[in-house]
């Protein structure tokens, strides 16, 4: 299904009537932010259409992209995201619930962000020579933000999973954008995935059942650094 078709049929038709004949090849994110204009950002740059987003809006996409099953979704959308089939990904914003130190839920939706999803092969072809030589070499990818690690990452997953046993530790469900327990890319015929788990735990997870070739995250912290050195020990 092309991106366009899926995007419009994620919003509430008072909202998909006012982008329906734009063109979606270089669309990057669509806005709506409830009491403001209906914004989408293309090429570099925001248009905004006379479109006044209502909260109304706002609650029936949430229904939509959730199959009107919100509490279905709600791993997801404390983590600030759906993942909607495509890969394309709906970011939200609202009002924070907070139990314990950690964010329990996410109400009072005002902000949802479709992000347009574009799969780049051949984007890590570059240093896939270096990550392969004389074996797989540790490798850490280090750029600004925006500047296409996950893209890559994603690639190398991809050219990898071909050949070896690779485990996804997809803490923020970017690398495979997994939906329905189906990933969204391709990453790879020998690739698995372990789905929206932070990676200090998912690592030793994986290691021990999955018996991986490659080990693969995106966005390491501090906290994730004693698991990759236990994963180091383990060959």
């Amino acid at each position: 299904m092309e991106a366009k078709e899926i995007i419009l049929g994620n919003l509430p038709s008072s909202v998909s009537k006012e982008i329906s004949d734009i063109s979606f090849s270089d669309i990057e994110e669509i806005r709506l932010r409830a009491g403001r204009r209906l914004a989408v950002y293309s090429a570099g740059r925001y248009t905004c259409f006379g479109h006044i987003v209502t909260c109304g809006e706002i609650e029936q996409t949430l229904q939509i992209i959730s199959g009107s099953s919100v509490y279905a979704y709600i791993e997801e959308i404390k983590n600030c995201f759906i993942t909607l089939e495509g890969g394309h990904r709906v970011g939200l914003c609202g009002r924070a619930v907070i139990e314990g130190g950690r964010i329990k839920n996410i109400i009072h939706i005002s902000g949802v962000n479709f992000r347009i999803a574009r799969q780049i092969k051949g984007a890590a072809d570059k240093i896939m020579p270096y990550i392969e030589k004389n074996n797989i070499q540790n490798t850490l990818i280090i750029s600004p933000p925006q500047c296409g690690k996950t893209t890559i990452i994603r690639d190398a997953a991809r050219q990898l999973g071909s050949r070896f046993k690779v485990s996804v530790i997809d803490e923020r469900g970017e690398i495979a954008a997994m939906h329905k327990g189906m990933p969204q890319y391709d990453i790879g015929d020998m690739t698995d995935v372990l789905d929206l788990c932070p990676k200090a735990i998912g690592i030793p997870l994986m290691l021990r059942s999955m018996s991986p070739d490659v080990i693969i995250t995106d966005e390491i912290a501090g906290c994730d650094v004693e698991a990759i050195k236990q994963a180091l020990s383990c060959g």
